[in-house]
């Protein structure tokens, strides 16, 4: 991998990571304010399943990326 395409992945690596966590954030007011007393039929758990699992891939991938990226510059 070209240290152009290297940068190009991590910055979109980053980019996804920061989108899947931004998703979280916006449904905080919504679990933060859910009542002791909520039934949990009420709660949007395949919404909190896909941002959780999307944010979880996101970070893995980045994660995976970086630790390539430093195998190659340790080989360069």
């Amino acid at each position: 991998m070209s240290e152009e395409n290297a940068l190009l992945a991590l910055k979109n690596a980053w980019r996804g990571v920061v989108k899947a966590s931004d998703e979280i954030r916006a449904l905080e007011p919504t679990v933060n304010g859910l009542d002791a007393g909520t039934p949990l039929a009420e709660l949007d758990l395949d919404t909190y399943d896909r941002v959780s699992l999307a944010q979880a891939n996101a970070a893995a991938a980045l994660r995976g990326l970086v630790e390539q990226l430093r195998r190659l510059r340790g080989s360069a």
